[in-house]
């Protein structure tokens, strides 16, 4: 299986998410949702970022593309909840209120379920894995006609 390149527009959705991430910083607001989001959004991209450039192009055995995307997938899980930690104490920094946005006791919970999202990251790419080359493999001469 074949690992496609960078794609052109990669940039431009990279730009458009800081700018979306700047325009949520400014927003006075502390539901977890958002930042949740928003740590995965950055997780995905600096993954997209990471695998294409350095491995994009390239092909590789089933096996290994397997077990590279349950460790992929697990550090996106685990990415997500430290960049989510972090995007909520840069928010907390940023604003500077006396009672923060994010309680630290929140910013822990977050932190405490990195090895939970971490499983879940794994399994899920694993899945998204195994149902693209199953539909690569898949080929209407392997059906049969039911009328």
């Amino acid at each position: 299986m074949r690992l496609p390149p960078r794609h052109h527009r990669a940039r431009w959705i990279a730009l458009l998410y800081g700018a979306s991430l700047l325009l949520w910083m400014s927003v006075e607001d502390t539901n977890v949702l958002p930042v949740v989001i928003a740590g995965l959004g950055l997780t995905l991209l600096l993954a997209y970022f990471m695998l294409t450039g350095r491995l994009g192009g390239t092909s590789y055995p089933m096996q290994v593309i397997l077990i590279g995307a349950a460790l992929v997938g697990a550090g996106i899980g685990a990415g997500t909840a430290i960049i989510t930690v972090l995007l909520m104490v840069w928010k907390t920094g940023m604003h500077a209120h006396p009672f923060p946005d994010y309680p630290p006791g929140l910013i822990l919970d977050v932190l405490r379920r990195a090895p939970v999202w971490s499983a879940a990251g794994a399994l899920v790419c694993t899945a998204i894995t195994l149902l693209i080359k199953d539909e690569k493999t898949f080929t209407t001469e392997n059906t049969e006609n039911t009328e």
